[in-house]
């Protein structure tokens, strides 16, 4: 089986080998569950991964365990406080906290606005501001509304709509975040080193 990304080591296509499978039925066909256990084949990593799926299919993954390591690429020039709220909101899935780990994707959403030069307190108003100066391009007007509302449902008891709040919610926006971070940080990086490889593969000229 080829994963996306090994959880442990972060390799990506990862190539892994079957250990053990079982199949869960309660009774209800669309509800049946097909678990996976697989070893990462990347050398030096060797670890145990947890696969889902939905029956019948056994194509579309449902789910991995563990989620994934939450580092972010060290190589990258990446604010602390933005790296480290990013990791806390990853640990928080992790352990099953998915309403703490909302309220951690939203702080790290508000964080990135900040440092790209938002100066509003409320962070509503900071997204409104960041999508007025052509700071948030259009594909992320929604991601960053969807961070915001789902991180507030978090940090709101008193919200009606808490019961919104779930694993799978927690998961999409945690990666909604790790979109942003790529957007404002390691494409950006990434750019600046092609940019640099070409300039001196170039040759000289007399």
């Amino acid at each position: 089986m080829l994963l996306d990304k090994c959880p442990h080591c972060n390799t990506n296509h990862v190539q892994t080998q079957q250990m053990w499978e079982e199949r869960f039925s309660n009774g209800k066909p669309s509800e049946n569950k097909h678990w996976l256990i697989v070893r990462c084949q990347n050398p030096p990593c060797q670890r145990l991964i947890l696969v889902r799926f939905k029956e019948p299919e056994k194509i579309n993954i449902e789910g991995i365990f563990p989620y994934g390591s939450y580092e972010l690429d060290t190589s990258v020039d990446i604010d602390d406080e933005i790296r480290n709220d990013f990791r806390e909101a990853g640990l928080c899935l992790s352990a099953g906290c998915y309403k703490a780990s909302m309220v951690m994707s939203r702080r790290v959403l508000q964080r990135l606005l900040k440092e790209q030069g938002c100066t509003k307190h409320r962070l509503a108003d900071a997204i409104q501001e960041a999508i007025n100066n052509g700071i948030l391009r259009k594909a992320f007007h929604e991601i960053a509304t969807e961070i915001r509302e789902y991180g507030n449902l978090g940090a709101h008891p008193d919200d009606d709509q808490l019961s919104n709040a779930n694993t799978e919610k927690a998961e999409t926006i945690l990666s909604f975040s790790r979109l942003l971070i790529e957007e404002f940080y390691q494409i950006p990086a990434a750019a600046q080193k092609l940019r640099k490889d070409r300039q001196s593969s170039s040759p000289a000229t007399s």
